[in-house]
């Protein structure tokens, strides 16, 4: 049993080396790739779930990597509109906001933006107008974490079958 030897010719671990960093490479790309799907598939319950006509407003980040090397994607208000703050927007429909305020008696009247379909045909904009409105309670209306709790099971299972179907080639 001492006799006996392992042995390998230079070529084939050299072969073998060059397999593994293309199996590295092809699975990367095919998270990346999952990544991407799974961002798209929570995108679209994200916008079907949004108030009004804030959908527009939603998009999702390019593939980041965090300093502990996690691949990520940010999902949720990410254009920029001059005319409003569509992230404070957002956030007020998604956690709602409090009653009146200690100033109520002074200035009962706060403005608001809202969606009207006959000034975006008009315009050619976001149809958001401003108005003034008494000031109160606006219940929440979760849109942005209702979505990812909908779809974060599917979107997983997306990512796991880009990368099994990147394995399965390797192996054929």
């Amino acid at each position: 049993m001492a006799d006996e030897t392992f042995s390998m010719d230079l070529p084939d671990i050299q072969e073998f080396i060059k397999t593994l960093d293309l199996m590295d490479e092809n699975i990367n790309k095919a998270v990346r790739d999952g990544l991407h799907k799974g961002a798209d598939i929570i995108l679209a319950e994200q916008k079907r779930l949004a108030p009004y006509n804030l959908s527009r407003y939603i998009d999702k980040s390019d593939i980041y990597v965090t300093k502990k090397g996690v691949l990520g994607i940010a999902i949720g208000y990410m254009i920029e509109d001059d005319n409003i703050n569509v992230f404070a927007v957002g956030n007020m429909f998604e956690f709602g906001r409090p009653g009146n305020s200690s100033t109520f008696r002074k200035n009962k009247y706060r403005y608001y933006h809202r969606y009207s379909k006959r000034r975006a045909k008009k315009t050619g904009g976001s149809g958001l107008e401003v108005f003034k409105g008494l000031k109160g309670t606006i219940q929440p209306i979760p849109h942005i974490r209702r979505a990812f709790n909908n779809k974060i099971d599917e979107a997983v299972q997306t990512v796991i079958d880009y990368v099994n179907a990147e394995i399965e080639k390797l192996g054929d």
